[in-house]
């Protein structure tokens, strides 16, 4: 009889609690940086430390994975992000606008947009802010972060399930590298992609996707696999830094080419534009509390408001233009960029509503100015060449149209 209590309180374990098996706790085998649910995996794949006027912010790019065989649904718990370094000095997430690519769960509410396909993995990005004063300021850092699960009940109803607390320790300025693989996921790096719709009822439809045959980034690190998408650096302009010149400023053309087979909209999330160069001096897309102008070519969603604009068809290629700046700059100046820009995956809806249907975060690490040479399409077909030839149909399309 003495057993059955123990039974009923190990019963009574939140399933988050209960101790992982060992095929989670391998799916962080050689990577420091991680935390394994039964659910999915968490892995810190970029950590940066940087300065903005009198604060340092703290930038951890996060990938996560799905591990089980059905869609899961993530968002991350309001509040609940905080770092310290060894001084004992706190860095907190300061709003909603610091979290990216992953939907907030604020009481009773959430946004369930960040839903993953079995396998499927996808970045999101943590921004923690601390005003050091005369303080003396750590090296070394441990995060802690909530994220839950968010059921669905139906196609288009969820509750919330499971919250996960997750701690990552040991990490200093650099750390991070490739996202744990699997065998079918987006995200950065060479992982396969995933070509399938990302919402609950969207997979219920499709099934499940499978794995790309090869990477379509083809190993550069100047792309972004995110899945139905890619998007590479073709070019990198930095303005050069001369007498009477108070700012610096740097532009990146990116291309993003669809590698699904079926169309795709996406938009530039206003406001997400961010850059860290090699001395950890921060580029953003303007002043604070202005209106964000800063990108040309695509378009932009803000609140409410979504452009559908800049549409693509399944292996068509675009340009867009995301500039930067380092108000006041001062020496030294950097020759090398990190940069962070969240596009989301546009749905068009009856009666012309559109819907965000995922939030991409994309991070590209190292980028020096220069031009560069795209990875070829699935043909073969080099991308410089396939973008002049979308840019003469499109041409002939809106004569005909006219």
């Amino acid at each position: 009889m003495r057993a059955l209590p123990v039974l009923i309180a190990l019963v009574a374990l939140p399933f988050s609690a209960l101790p992982l098996t060992a095929s989670a706790a391998d799916d962080c085998a050689g990577h420091s940086h991680c935390v394994a649910t039964r659910s999915f995996v968490a892995d810190i794949t970029n950590f940066r430390v940087s300065k903005s006027g009198r604060y340092r912010v703290l930038t951890a790019t996060v990938n996560f994975r799905n591990r089980t065989d059905k869609p899961l649904t993530l968002g991350y718990v309001g509040d609940s992000g905080v770092a310290m370094d060894e001084q004992g000095n706190r860095y907190l997430v300061a709003n909603a606008q610091a979290v990216r690519g992953i939907g907030l769960v604020s009481g009773s509410s959430f946004d369930p947009k960040f839903t993953l396909q079995p396998g499927e993995a996808s970045d999101t990005r943590f921004e923690l802010i601390w005003e050091p004063g005369k303080a003396i300021v750590g090296v070394s850092y441990e995060l802690d972060l909530a994220i839950r699960e968010i059921n669905a009940v139906t196609a288009d109803q969820f509750r919330l399930g499971s919250e996960h607390a997750l701690h990552f320790a040991q990490l200093a300025e650099g750390a991070g590298g490739a996202a744990v693989a699997a065998g079918v996921t987006g995200g950065t790096g060479a992982a396969p992609a995933v070509a399938a719709a990302t919402t609950p009822a969207a997979a219920a439809a499709a099934g499940t996707p499978a794995a790309a045959a090869t990477d379509p980034c083809a190993g550069s690190t100047r792309c972004y696999n995110a899945g139905p998408f890619i998007a590479e650096v073709a070019q990198l302009s930095s303005t050069a830094m001369g007498s009477g010149v108070r700012h610096h400023s740097i532009a990146l053309n990116i291309r993003f080419r669809n590698v699904s087979d079926r169309p795709i909209i996406l938009g530039y999330k206003s406001g997400s534009s961010a850059g860290i160069d090699n001395f950890g001096n921060t580029y953003y897309r303007g002043r604070a509390g202005t209106h964000d102008t800063s990108v040309k070519g695509m378009g932009y969603v803000d609140g409410r408001s979504a452009d559908t604009q800049f549409a693509l068809a399944p292996g068509q290629s675009r340009n867009a233009t995301f500039n930067l700046i380092r108000y006041e700059a001062k020496p030294p100046i950097g020759n090398a960029w990190g940069y962070d820009v969240v596009v989301d995956e546009l749905e068009i809806l009856p009666g012309q509503q559109v819907r965000t249907v995922r939030e991409n975060s994309l991070n590209f690490q190292n980028i020096t100015a220069g031009t560069f040479a795209g990875t070829a399409a699935a043909d073969g077909t080099p991308t410089a060449v396939q973008d002049v030839a979308s840019q003469v149909i499109g041409l002939f399309k809106k004569l005909k149209d006219k």
